[in-house]
């Protein structure tokens, strides 16, 4: 049974995270029209756009959420073995949905040595979420 961490991971191994993120930036540069036609500006008004666009990334929570979850992830697959870190990724990538049958083949490993990988680095990834109080 899927739960939210398997979500999350499929989210981040499939690149929607990445796009998420991707998404937000590009909504919080899009500036609305301005209203104001005819009348007067303030002359001491400084602008800085530059600066103005890193205090919206920087105050945004849903941005800030994301780029959590991407970056804790990220990290705790430093952690594993360049074997656990394939068949996780086979298995929570969406663009391919390979079976249990075929990321075992690919791996030389069985399937059952797979689905342990697979748990061992959801259950880390859940337990760190949870430590870090990181929004699944």
């Amino acid at each position: 049974m899927a739960d939210k961490t398997d979500g999350l991971l499929t989210d981040y191994y499939s690149g929607v995270i990445d796009m998420k993120i991707l998404l937000r930036r590009s909504e919080l540069q899009w500036q609305p029209h301005d209203e104001n036609i005819g009348g007067g500006r303030a002359l001491n008004k400084h602008t800085r756009p530059v600066d103005d666009l890193i205090i919206k990334y920087e105050s945004d929570g849903i941005l800030h959420e994301l780029v959590k979850q991407r970056d804790a992830i990220k990290r705790l697959e430093t952690t594993f073995s360049e074997e656990t870190k394939q068949v996780v990724q086979m298995h929570y990538d969406r663009r391919e949905c390979l079976s249990w049958v075929v990321i075992s083949m690919r791996m030389n490993l069985s399937e059952r040595t797979c689905r342990n990988y697979r748990k061992s680095f959801k259950d880390i990834v859940a337990e760190a979420f949870a430590e870090l109080d990181i929004a699944v």
